[in-house]
């Protein structure tokens, strides 16, 4: 039983996992509720896109901080807080290529009314694979959604067993290059870059980077 910082087993389970889970949906819901309400400003479906994307930056951030944060505070049950973390960073991820579908490609297709939805629906999705290939931010941001696909597949205790320990360590370290084509694709269609996530990534990168280099050093000295 965990009670460090007066939180038990039984507290994180049933208290603060449930309520992590439902303030990780508070975006999705206020995009919603400002969608139907009108509250985004010039173009909500853009908005929407948009924002979307960064939040699925947001939480790929907050996954990859969850062991630095470990090893900085020595709460160990915030790990059980990591799998959480990473399938939002997919579901955000996996709302904003179908907004940028259904708003931008599908919505922007002029197609004419006798064009069953079959045919719409494949010619919006040939177009934005024409737009994956002629714009490089998008590529990057297609193979960032691509990465993430298997590590939501593989992050349940059953598939783990499946794979096997390691092989499962070395799927998941997907999750390093899902994160820089993340951040690429997030800031290079933009003229003014805030470099926060760049800054957050690169921080990590170097907190895992001296602790497996730390971890290596020690094992050859006991050797």
């Amino acid at each position: 039983m965990h009670l460090r910082y007066g939180l038990s087993d039984r507290a994180i389970r049933l208290g603060l996992k449930p309520l992590v889970f439902a303030v990780s949906l508070v975006p999705a819901g206020l995009f919603l509720w400002w969608a139907l309400a009108g509250r985004f400003n010039v173009n909500p479906f853009n908005a929407i896109v948009r924002s979307t994307g960064f939040w699925s930056l947001r939480f790929l951030c907050l996954t990859l901080a969850v062991t630095p944060l470990r090893w900085l505070t020595g709460w160990h049950p915030v790990v059980r807080f990591r799998r959480m973390f990473g399938l939002f960073a997919f579901f955000y991820a996996a709302v904003h290529v179908v907004a940028y579908y259904v708003f931008d490609r599908l919505a922007g297709l002029g197609a004419p009314d006798r064009t069953g939805p079959l045919m719409t629906a494949t010619l919006a999705l040939w177009a934005a694979a024409v737009e994956v290939v002629q714009r490089p931010f998008f590529a990057i941001g297609f193979v960032a959604f691509v990465l993430m696909v298997p590590l939501a597949a593989t992050s349940t205790i059953g598939m783990m067993r499946r794979i096997g320990g390691r092989r499962w360590q070395l799927l998941h370290r997907l999750v390093y290059p899902a994160a820089i084509a993340s951040v690429v694709h997030t800031y290079w269609p933009l003229t003014t870059r805030d470099p926060r996530y760049a800054l957050i990534l690169g921080v990590i990168f170097a907190l895992r980077s001296a602790r497996a280099y730390s971890f290596r050093k020690r094992k050859t000295v006991e050797r």
